[in-house]
């Protein structure tokens, strides 16, 4: 374990990691004040359930390239950089840049001709009153698709370069953009000043990626990148068919709860975030590192190190995420309470929102290793075994929505979420086997201790929050009472790995 915290390979992991971290931790915090403010102004009103359709709509165009363009384009750019043909890389880059904003130009004026047409099909549940504004904040916000594409190339060609920090940036930028002109043009727009700084806060960002690319941008043209650019599409094109899956999931669970009571659409997005907020500090921040040293490692056939790595990565990930889903679950509705309960965002909706993320906290571990998992095998160049498997669990999740919906509501759409993802990490776990040699009995004893762990977590936790319940409404009472319950669920989880005689020899 020392040998390979002091290794090459992941000693600059940490530190970008760390870095990552701070300023992902920012952009959390700013995210939270836009959903802060959004709750104080609306509640679970209709107009943010509107307004959470029409983002779900453009971001969802914004992923599909992000997961497509990402594993395919950093492979072939790493491989012309590692072969110095400079100018072949910039090539590539050039090439897909326009591609990018060709077809999402093409998207944009699809949209503002035929908005109802697609807020009909993605929210067919929606009043007239909800569709009439759904359509003309459509119209407004749907153009910053073209730029948030275009950064998911911008993204990671900048952490090819190990410049980590920059993407951060311009999230930053991103988020007080929507923040400024929420705060500032509320009173005049409504729900519509969001949708506006949605669209400059993408433009913004974009134009911030690109001043720290124009150096590689001026540089000469390289006569050909057919040979990178057949073995991006070779990557890619699974991908594509996986990502649409993904995200008509995602549409179609906001088209099932159109229909439910008004407010569903945007409580299960307020759960949501609250769920993320932990997953994106620390998976997804390490999997944006570890990304291009899976690509390298595998690229230099070093297969003991890409398994090292891998098995520190999910063994820490599960670590720190399984007391966390313990105090998700049992104080939802403190959570909830403590950080939307102000202004419109009344003791109805702090109800709406706390029992999906019950469910939600369920699935935490799943959601947290699952980006991991997912980016191993980009690595090793194998884009088919996760979006078929992703393919499958899109399935599922559709098919366990429409059922559970029927027995509880808007919740049956978290629970199905949480199911399918459990499901899709398992069999990408299994299927392991192929790529790494696993030692089994060291898994064992590694799940076994956990389970002790776990058990002894949550039994202890329940005792606590059933002999001391909440002391108070106010919002230094909740403050203090969640961070005393946080303190006490982590000593117990200490103390628990520590009966279980779980050290550093029982990480996979």
């Amino acid at each position: 374990m020392d040998r390979f915290f002091k290794s090459t390979s992941w000693s600059p992991i940490l530190t970008s990691s760390l870095i990552l971290g701070g300023l992902t931790l920012v952009i959390k915090v700013l995210g939270y004040f836009e959903k802060l403010i959004l709750a104080y102004y609306f509640g679970t009103s209709y107009e943010i359930d509107v307004y959470n359709v029409v983002v779900a709509i453009v971001f969802s165009v914004f992923i599909i390239f992000r997961e497509v363009v990402e594993p395919g384009f950093l492979h072939a750019f790493l491989k012309a950089l590692n072969l110095k043909d400079i100018p072949g890389a910039w090539k590539l880059f050039r090439v897909f840049f326009r591609g990018i904003g060709i077809i999402t130009l093409v998207l944009t004026a699809f949209c503002f001709f035929f908005p109802a047409q697609i807020v009909d099909l993605f929210a067919p549940g929606f009043t007239w009153e909800k569709r009439a504004l759904a359509i003309n904040l459509l119209k407004i916000t749907f153009p910053a698709s073209i730029f948030l594409s275009l950064t998911a190339l911008t993204n990671i060609t900048l952490n090819a370069r190990k410049q980590f920090a920059l993407p951060n940036m311009g999230d930053i930028i991103f988020k007080i953009c929507i923040l400024l002109t929420l705060v500032i043009l509320y009173k005049h727009l409504g729900i519509y000043a969001a949708g506006i700084g949605f669209l400059i806060g993408a433009l913004l960002k974009l134009v911030f990626h690109l001043i720290w690319l124009y150096k590689g941008l001026i540089r000469q043209e390289a006569a050909y990148a057919t040979l990178y650019l057949k073995e991006t599409w070779k990557l890619s094109w699974p991908l594509l068919i996986g990502v649409l899956f993904s995200q008509i999931s995602t549409l179609i669970d906001n088209v099932f709860a159109s229909y439910q009571q008004e407010g569903a659409i945007s409580a299960l997005s307020y759960a949501k975030k609250l769920v993320d907020l932990p997953v994106l500090i620390f998976p997804y921040i390490l999997s944006v590192v570890v990304f291009p040293y899976f690509s390298e490692l595998a690229i230099a056939k070093q297969k003991e190190s890409l398994t090292d790595l891998l098995s520190k990565s999910l063994s820490w990930i599960t670590l720190i995420f399984l007391p966390l889903s313990i105090y998700f679950y049992l104080f939802s509705y403190e959570l909830t309470a403590l950080i939307f309960k102000r202004g419109a965002f009344d003791e109805h909706s702090t109800l709406l929102t706390a029992l999906p993320l019950k469910y939600y906290a369920i699935g935490m571990i799943f959601f947290a290793i699952e980006t991991i998992l997912v980016i191993y095998y980009f690595a090793h160049s194998n884009t088919k075994t996760p979006i078929f498997v992703g393919i499958l669990s899109v399935l599922e999740n559709i098919i366990l929505t429409i059922i559970l919906i029927q027995f509880f509501g808007y919740v049956g759409i978290a629970m199905a979420l949480v199911i399918s993802k459990a499901t899709k990490n398992i069999v990408l776990l299994w299927l392991l086997k192929d790529l790494v040699t696993i030692d089994f009995q060291k898994v064992q004893i590694f799940l076994f201790k956990l389970m002790i762990t776990f058990s002894l977590t949550l039994s202890s936790m329940l005792g606590i929050r059933w002999l001391l319940p909440a002391w108070g409404e106010s919002t230094v009472s909740r403050m203090s009472y969640l961070a005393m319950m946080l303190f006490a669920c982590s000593i117990i989880y200490v103390s628990g790995l520590w009966i279980s005689k779980f050290d550093r020899k029982s990480l996979w």
